[in-house]
């Protein structure tokens, strides 16, 4: 992957085809903000795609289940891509998009075999969705209590294999325990902000401050409702986010995390990959740097990525 290519720190691609009923494979897929035009236009690098297991699954059987699931949509759909498994996987220059794998809602990890799993390239993690499950509470919980013992048992197995925990749908409670606790590296994958959408999903400046003090990555969403509340929002509207991050705690831990396809509103000036070049004059419009602007479209999140994973 060259430092002109573009990278996106999530993507619900899988999802998005599922319920669209979509072709098996990728490579058919002829609309949407991700295809192979798309990405090609970009250019894009690096996809971090999630595998999204909603809370209807949560529990002893069907968390595993619906893993299983998931992981048979990934290699059937996703067979087109470069599947990144270590941090060496993001050395030199890819001649395609490299896809990288994170779990949307960790409860089936309690069922599973982890080594076997990071060998088949999954070493990211959100330990919730937006409910409550056997690890933890996640930010849409109304009496949030954080980790369970069962989620800190887990926390120390990930720690040993050097997971990264995504921060996304984490509660208050839950994230302040996994950035006091875990050993291993924190991310947020896709996120608003709370100073300008006042929600339960949004970082707090202080939660922003801890993760990119400890070498963690935020990765701003294009989803509006976390951008302002709504279900439209505008080019500007993230560039306001991405400034104010940037201005508090520097451009290193800032980069996209874009939500597409697990969302339904509308982000104009950003609707597809092919649109991400004008983030970028806009940044520049700002005064950033070329390095910045590298950075946060896409360099962060593959340093970020080649340093974390073994």
């Amino acid at each position: 992957m060259t430092d002109t290519c573009l990278a996106d720190g999530h993507v619900d691609l899988l999802y998005d085809l599922e319920r669209r009923g979509a072709p098996t494979s990728f490579t058919e897929l002829a609309d949407g903000p991700v295809t192979p035009g798309t990405l090609a236009a970009g250019p894009v690098g690096l996809l971090v795609c999630a595998l999204y297991s909603e809370d209807c699954f949560n529990g002893p059987g069907s968390a595993r289940m619906r893993l299983e699931v998931l992981r048979r949509q990934a290699d059937e759909q996703l067979a087109g891509f470069l599947r990144i498994r270590h941090g060496a996987d993001l050395t030199g220059v890819a001649p395609e998009t490299a896809c990288l794998l994170l779990l949307e809602n960790g409860d089936a990890l309690l069922d599973a075999d982890l080594d076997e799993l990071q060998d088949w390239g999954l070493r990211v993690v959100g330990l919730t969705h937006a409910g409550c499950n056997r690890l933890a509470d996640g930010n849409g919980s109304a009496a949030p209590q954080g980790l369970s013992a069962a989620g800190r048992g887990l926390l120390r197995e990930l720690a040993l294999r050097r997971w990264v925990i995504d921060a996304a749908h984490l509660s208050e409670p839950a994230l302040a325990k996994v950035l006091r606790d875990y050993a291993g590296s924190v991310i947020s994958s896709h996120t608003g902000l709370r100073p300008f959408c006042d929600r339960r999903r949004n970082l707090g400046e202080a939660q922003a401050a801890a993760i990119i003090a400890r070498g963690g990555v935020i990765g701003l969403t294009l989803a509006p409702e976390m951008l302002n509340g709504t279900d439209r929002a505008e080019r500007a509207d993230l560039v306001r986010q991405l400034d104010w991050l940037v201005q508090r705690f520097g451009p290193q831990g800032v980069a996209l995390g874009s939500d597409y396809g697990g969302f339904d509103g509308v982000c104009a000036g950003l609707e597809s990959y092919a649109h991400w070049p004008l983030l970028a004059a806009d940044l520049r419009a700002l005064g950033y740097p070329e390095e910045a602007v590298a950075g946060i479209l896409g360099e962060n999140w593959r340093r970020f990525y080649q340093r974390a994973l073994p």
